[in-house]
């Protein structure tokens, strides 16, 4: 369906108003061809309506705008109209009206991305001369497209991620509009620690996006993500995981679902565990073949923590939470895990996660206390990272977007 949208005029002078009429209906009517013309009009401009109807054979809809000096008035009228033709090609003649009616109908194409038309040429008392009018349309896109990419980089700058994605299907103009569709969908899927996804889609649709993003910091995200998938040693890739777990935690904390970094930071600590339980040749949870006793290390094992074991087909399983991970860690002497075994902030920290709505209580998470337990438990991440930690640390940042 096509329609043709268009303000009307109040004009002095029957000869005038011809002549207005019949460029409009030369120049736009007969060759745009709609299917409906809408036509919003004001008492003053009744006789432009009545001679445009008296000229055409489709269906004509009358709009009266009452309040035409107040610009909402104006505006919040003709974008409802322009809405109900949301699946349709629409043309929007705004060259007609007093300034704020022609700003308002301007305004409601802009949001509702259709094309502009305007009758340009040689005029005489404000009406282009019969057989010199020429027809020029234009779409809003480009003025569209820049509010999309407002709203593109303020959702990904505050991690957004899902509302970001959304946004550039309403992209008009924008060539690398796909590129960009990766680009968000890889940032959400590293989010969502999917990995292998993000890297797959962040390696190559980064590069028709320059302008929208820093290349040098997509380049250095790349390389983390692939150093991470590529590493055959499981101790390395944990250790890059509790990196980028410890900085998911930040970004949740900046976008206020504190509940969810308090959970990150705690799923941390755990991690820290499980590196050092794997360094010591054990797995996560912590086996052992009683037929085949490892050492002085599995028996200390389990004549200390034998009641938290469970026994079957010759393997001891131990069945033990966070701190009794980190107290069996603390028996061979481990020096980090002496450190958080008697670290009472920490402690306390981590007993606030379990009140969180989240795990076993209802009690809400504030900002400041998930900033405290981040700042505390980094101390402990830099030591298990080791000398590469300032370095990779950066890597694993999310790039900020600009707006273009």
């Amino acid at each position: 369906m096509k329609a043709l949208i268009s303000m009307t005029e109040t004009v002095i002078g029957r000869e005038r108003l011809k002549s207005m009429v019949d460029g409009f209906m030369e120049k736009v009517v007969n060759v745009f061809r709609p299917d409906k013309i809408v036509l919003f009009y004001t008492e003053e401009s009744r006789e432009m309506v009545n001679l445009i109807k008296s000229r055409v054979d489709v269906e004509v809809e009358e709009i009266k705008l009452i309040d035409v000096v107040e610009f909402n008035s104006c505006f919040n009228i003709m974008f409802e109209t322009l809405k109900k033709y949301a699946g349709a090609e629409v043309l929007v003649n705004y060259i007609y009206g007093m300034k704020t009616i022609s700003s308002a109908i301007t305004s409601s194409a802009v949001f509702s991305n259709a094309e502009l038309v305007y009758i340009s040429g040689k005029r005489k008392n404000g009406v282009a001369k019969s057989g010199l009018e020429k027809v020029l349309i234009s779409d809003a896109y480009r003025l569209g497209d820049a509010m999309v990419f407002k709203r593109v980089v303020g959702f990904f700058n505050a991690h957004n991620f899902d509302a970001t994605i959304a946004e550039p299907q309403n992209l008009k103009a924008f060539e690398a509009k796909d590129g960009l569709i990766k680009f968000l969908s890889a940032y959400r899927c590293w989010d969502l620690f999917n990995y292998s996804d993000a890297f797959e889609l962040l390696k190559t649709s980064w590069k028709g996006l320059t302008k929208l993003v820093d290349v040098n910091s997509a380049k250095s995200n790349i390389e983390f993500l692939g150093r991470l998938l590529d590493y055959r040693s499981n101790v390395e890739r944990l250790k890059m995981m509790l990196l980028d777990l410890v900085e998911n935690a930040r970004r949740k904390n900046e976008s206020e679902s504190c509940d969810d970094a308090i959970a990150r930071l705690y799923r941390a600590t755990e991690l820290i565990s499980r590196i050092f339980i794997e360094k010591g040749g054990y797995s996560d949870p912590i086996v052992i073949d009683e037929n085949n006793m490892g050492g002085e290390k599995d028996r200390i094992i389990i004549r200390v923590y034998g009641e938290f074991t469970e026994k079957k087909n010759g393997r001891i399983e131990f069945k033990v939470g966070l701190m009794k991970k980190i107290e069996i860690l603390s028996e061979f002497e481990l020096q980090i895990a002496i450190e958080m075994r008697n670290d009472r902030k920490s402690n306390d920290h981590l007993k606030r996660r379990n009140e969180s709505i989240l795990t076993h209580g209802f009690r809400v998470v504030k900002k400041e206390e998930a900033e405290k337990l981040h700042d505390h438990l980094f101390l402990y991440v830099k030591k298990v990272y080791g000398k590469y930690y300032d370095v990779d640390s950066g890597r694993c940042k999310f790039p900020k977007m600009v707006v273009v």
